[in-house]
């Protein structure tokens, strides 16, 4: 079932890219593979009209072969030009479609399991020969009618001559072998792969090259790279080797025969049991024979890896499926009217045993504004994950006004929500567009974004730019402008302004790469939009930060340790009580005194 599912996937992928072109090719593909072997028999009826001295019979020769240079010129002429536009097209409908069931999935689960992240990476690497499907399958259609084609012409010699092609069965099964072999290395290399690549972009990212230089890491990084490549390719070179010791042996085998067959032939013609040009057919078969069944073998080999690419697609697509929380059909909410509140809530990262969070109970009042504090590991940025519907808890329930939110459409849940984080991306487009896209519908406004530029406190930013708004950011790009870490983050940070009244804030340390004073400034922006969402549509702030003095302000500060919420209350409240939180305030307040 999964074999014809991945087969009908890989023809209407082909077909879907470009029906006109694939159809027209297809014919062509068929009159170029029948070409050769119809303008061989043409030269044996030459031969044959030549040597029984018959006018019909030369004639005949010569159309067949004129005409088969005709159709050969024709389906050159046009075929090619066709066949690399239809190719050209089917790689373009391949990499939309990845782009669109990766972007699809709706949970971030596939990028913490390294068996997934594995698949995904032979997916993306291997993208190129699904690319080639339409060649392949072009190819493969010629070579059947190709095959077809010879079979017929040395079955009108002698039956026996039948078995020549079917012997050549054993190159075909030779290169499965070998194909199957060296798919295993490339699969079983691929943590290596990822490894490599990934130090490979270490090394050329200008962020890393300050320590990298510091410490002297360069040669270490150099030699891990090296190691691992030579791992990958000796286990890619012996796959190699191996199946060009098998393929060699089964063409000397059919080399050995096909010689056989050729006496035999000359000496039924010796006999008078064969003509000059049943000779002659059999002599210019055989090179073709030997193409035909190197072009099978080859085909088995595009084929197969053809089909393993579809069939991890395949996989790919079944997984979004699966993983698309399809039963999560449910309206987000307009606005909060009592709260969230998490219950009995406990999380395991994809492909760990070991809980992140823990029976965590929390109830967050509507219109409020609440801080997460703890040490690193705690679980605060896990919480704000799963607020963020990025992953469902394991176990228990997170409800958004008594609903599940876990059945709540999760494209909808987020266009309701905005967000700030340490970890921020570096969008290196203009800074209108890194601005913007913290509400893509809102992106082309420019009131909203400069409203977000100073709600964000990034005027500073702007105003440094060469043409403003307009001014293309990364050193990547001509007359590109690199800015530093903070002024990144306060760009990021009116991003996160650009949604003006969202039901959902979350903020996870999106301030750490500024002084204190401005992270002060920007949580009163904060807190001041808070309470406006607030007013409006009961909208919660939620707060991740190490620096207790700015958490003051929030209207709960939850107390997270080992995945659980020790305590939750206000700034004073938590004080008086001297548990953790006040620890923890002493301690900093001590550092600043």
């Amino acid at each position: 079932m999964r074999s014809l599912r991945i087969l009908w996937l890989w023809l209407s992928t082909s077909f879907r890219a470009a029906p006109g072109l694939m159809a027209i090719s297809t014919v062509l593909v068929a009159a170029r593979a029948i070409t050769a072997p119809t303008q061989t028999y043409g030269v044996s009826r030459l031969v044959d009209g030549i040597a029984a001295d018959r006018s019909s019979t030369i004639a005949l020769g010569i159309a067949i072969i004129v005409g088969g240079l005709a159709v050969s010129f024709l389906a050159d002429g046009l075929g090619w030009p066709l066949q690399d536009t239809a190719q050209e097209r089917m790689a373009g409908r391949v990499h939309a479609d990845l782009l669109d069931v990766t972007t699809g999935i709706p949970g971030l689960s596939h990028h913490e399991r390294p068996d997934v992240a594995d698949r995904l990476e032979l997916v993306r690497e291997k993208a190129w020969r699904m690319g080639v499907g339409a060649e392949v399958l072009l190819w493969a259609f010629g070579t059947v009618t190709n095959t077809i084609t010879v079979l017929t012409l040395l079955g009108s010699v002698h039956p026996v001559l039948l078995l020549l092609p079917l012997l050549g069965g054993a190159r075909i099964w030779s290169a499965y072998l070998s194909s199957t072999r060296q798919s295993k290395a490339w699969e079983d290399s691929m943590p290596q792969e990822r490894l490599v690549d990934k130090l490979i972009e270490m090394a050329k990212d200008p962020r890393t090259g300050l320590e990298l230089r510091v410490f002297g890491l360069g040669k270490v990084l150099l030699d891990k790279i090296f190691a691992l490549q030579t791992q990958r390719f000796d286990r890619r070179v012996e796959a190699a080797r191996w199946g060009g010791k098998v393929d060699g042996s089964v063409r000397l085998a059919f080399g050995l025969a096909y010689a056989a067959a050729i006496v035999w032939v000359v000496v039924r013609a010796r006999h008078g049991q064969a003509s000059a040009g049943d000779v002659v057919l059999v002599l210019l078969l055989a090179p073709q024979v030997d193409q035909m069944t190197g072009g099978i073998a080859q085909n088995v080999y595009w084929v197969g890896e053809v089909v393993r690419s579809f069939g991890r697609y395949d996989w790919l697509r079944e997984y979004a499926k699966q993983n698309s929380w399809r039963s999560s059909v449910a309206a987000a909410p307009d606005r909060i009217t009592t709260g969230i509140e998490l219950r009995d809530v406990g999380f395991s990262y994809p492909g760990s045993d070991s809980a992140v969070l823990s029976d965590l109970n929390l109830t967050v009042p509507a219109g409020s504004a609440v801080a997460l504090v703890g040490e690193n590991g705690a679980g605060k940025t896990t919480l704000v994950k799963l607020l963020a519907r990025m992953y469902d808890p394991t176990t228990g329930k997170i409800l958004v006004d008594g609903v599940d939110l876990a059945t709540v459409q999760p494209d909808a849940w987020r266009s309701q929500l905005s967000a700030g984080f340490q970890d921020f991306v570096k969008f290196e487009f203009t800074a209108r567009e890194v601005v913007g896209i913290g509400d893509v519908e809102r992106a082309a406004d420019e009131g909203a974004v400069r409203t977000a530029v100073v709600r964000g406190d990034a005027e500073s930013v702007i105003a440094g730019l060469p043409r403003g708004l307009d001014s293309q950011l990364g050193k990547k790009f001509t007359d590109g402008v690199e800015l530093s870490g903070g002024q990144w983050q306060r760009l990021a940070l009116a991003r996160a302004f650009m949604r003006e009244r969202p039901l959902l804030l979350l903020l996870d340390e999106p301030t750490a790469a500024l002084d204190p004073e401005a992270e002060h400034r920007l949580y009163e922006q904060y807190a001041s939009a808070a309470k406006i969402a607030a007013a409006e549509t009961g909208g919660i702030t939620v707060l991740v930060s190490h620096r207790l003095s700015t958490v003051r302000m929030a209207d709960l500060i939850v107390v997270m340790h080992n995945g659980r919420v020790e305590e939750v209350g206000t700034h004073e409240d938590l004080l008086t009580a001297g548990g953790r939180y006040a620890e923890l305030f002493e301690l900093q307040a001590r550092a600043y005194r």
